[in-house]
């Protein structure tokens, strides 16, 4: 069993399983995208030599029928579905909850079979499908201490919490593809060029800059949306021009990713990073 569904920018949406106005007949492009490969034919040499090669965007066609309250149930479909504008794709099984971002590229009506037919086009520009709940790490953060049932002797005192400054952590990847994420850097105190690492690829990404007690750096490495942006007093502030020389935009590779972090004269201890990210699938 499965549940699909359909949701516009604006938040409405239309479920097309469990919903008895509808039956989907058919859905095409759940299953891994075509990739485009480059070759180049070498004289005197058998076949050809490999250059590069490249997933293409997504191609979804969901075919479906309008059982019952015919032109009610059409018009529905036309309130959430709208050529040319951005649809979000639901799906959930009993192995993956995952969604998937396009746009709307035909949505076709036969008005006159035996049962109204309605074929819906979907382009994904970004191919993989992803996990419906962001999963976030964090290094360095507050450790709950306290449960119950809990005993308090007269003298004796017990801590709510405590800080966890281990000041590395792995970051497991479990999709089947490389994805981007969101590192969070808060400021506890005085920060001098903060600096996050992949212990195993010894990539970084650095930051010239101070940061002052109770700034959060949100940096974006998800290919298409990179961006570092500082949060302070309310304010949001564009770091781009103060990235270190040298820095990669992470990526989590498939597998475990052992990520640390430091900063200079003596700070580090005052960082809090936490890394945000969604496993990628290639299909359901």
């Amino acid at each position: 069993m499965y549940n699909f569904s359909l949701e516009n920018q604006n938040g409405d949406s239309v479920s097309l399983t469990g919903n008895n106005a509808y039956s989907i007949r058919e859905i095409d492009g759940l299953y891994p995208s075509s990739a485009t490969i480059s070759t180049s034919e070498t004289a005197l040499y058998d076949g050809a030599k490999f250059n590069s090669s490249r997933v293409n965007a997504r191609q979804m066609e969901i075919a479906l029928v309008i059982n019952r309250d015919v032109e009610k149930n059409r018009i529905a479909l036309y309130k959430v579905i709208k050529p040319k504008h951005y649809i979000k794709v639901n799906y959930k099984n009993d192995q993956r909850d995952v969604y998937i971002e396009g746009y709307v590229s035909d949505m076709n009506v036969n008005f006159f079979s035996q049962k109204q037919e309605v074929t819906i086009s979907i382009l994904c520009p970004e191919p993989y499908f992803k996990e419906a709940t962001e999963i976030i790490n964090a290094i360095g953060a507050i450790i709950p201490n306290f449960t119950f049932p809990f005993a308090i002797e007269k003298e004796s005192k017990i801590p709510f919490s405590y800080v966890d400054d281990m000041r590395e952590m792995n970051v497991h990847n479990a999709g089947d593809v490389e994805s981007g994420l969101t590192i969070e850097i808060r400021a506890n105190g005085y920060v001098k060029n903060p600096t996050v690492f992949n212990r195993e690829t010894r990539e970084f990404f650095g930051l010239v800059t101070t940061l002052q007690s109770g700034d959060v750096v949100y940096i974006t490495t998800s290919r298409g949306k990179k961006a570092v942006k500082l949060f302070r007093s309310g304010d949001y502030i564009n770091l781009f021009n103060s990235i270190k020389e040298g820095s990669t935009w992470l990526q989590l590779a498939t597998g475990d990713n052992i990520f640390t972090y430091e900063a200079d004269d003596e700070t580090t201890t005052y960082m809090d990073v936490r890394f945000g990210y969604r496993y990628l699938y290639e299909g359901v």
